[in-house]
């Protein structure tokens, strides 16, 4: 089976030739390396293979899948633990990069407005190709107890730099606003299926860093 990176690689090649876009090798490039930092643990090449493979999983469900296949590339591009811009950086990036591949003006701002919102991941005014996205990339929190636990490891790999009390009123706080949503997800289609294991997960995160219910 071939890597994460000729994986990705293929995909974006296909991707290009099916919206007629040009090759976009520097962008392609430049997206791989990015991924790539020493940084990561999480938010590396494996998550973008895993939001490529949900994506491929909903497609038939999806109206405008180059929205969302072009949010995916970017919407982890910029990754600094210690930022609180990152958001707005990789909308920006995606903004600069996008119109040389092909996109329409159009296209770019619906990517950069679902850029953006992966800030929160909230409700507000997103259509459903947008919500699944959003979920997709939301939906480690409703994986199988083993794997939450590994995605929470490597988090705390990318904060390596934060001590340890720090980094727990940090994570609790999230963990806490999360548990205390109405619903973890924006779609019926992942609150059905994974909502309940995603606040099991974050409920036992919560008191293993220390939390009191």
């Amino acid at each position: 089976m071939p890597d994460l990176e000729t994986q990705l690689r293929r995909r974006w090649s296909d991707q290009m030739q099916r919206l007629g876009w040009n090759a976009g090798q520097s962008q392609i490039d430049g997206i791989i390396s990015a991924y790539s930092e020493p940084q990561r643990h999480y938010h590396d090449l494996s998550h973008l293979a895993y939001i490529f493979r949900e994506l491929d999983v909903l497609q038939p469900h999806l109206e405008a899948p180059e929205r969302c296949w072009m949010a995916a590339w970017y919407h982890d591009i910029i990754y600094d633990p210690r930022g609180s811009d990152n958001e707005a950086l990789r909308a920006e990036r995606a903004v600069v990069e996008l119109p040389a591949l092909g996109a329409s003006d159009a296209l770019v701002g619906q990517v950069r407005q679902l850029i953006l919102a992966t800030a929160d991941h909230q409700s507000g005014g997103h259509d459903e190709d947008d919500a699944l996205f959003l979920d997709v990339d939301f939906s480690i929190l409703g994986a199988p107890p083993d794997i939450y636990d590994d995605y929470a490891a490597k988090v705390r790999q990318e904060y390596i730099w934060a001590p340890g009390l720090l980094y727990r009123q940090g994570r609790r706080k999230f963990l806490k606003s999360a548990q205390a949503a109405s619903r973890t997800f924006l779609t019926d289609r992942f609150e059905s299926a994974i909502g309940e294991q995603a606040r099991e997960n974050m409920r036992r995160e919560f008191i293993r860093l220390g939390g009191k219910l």
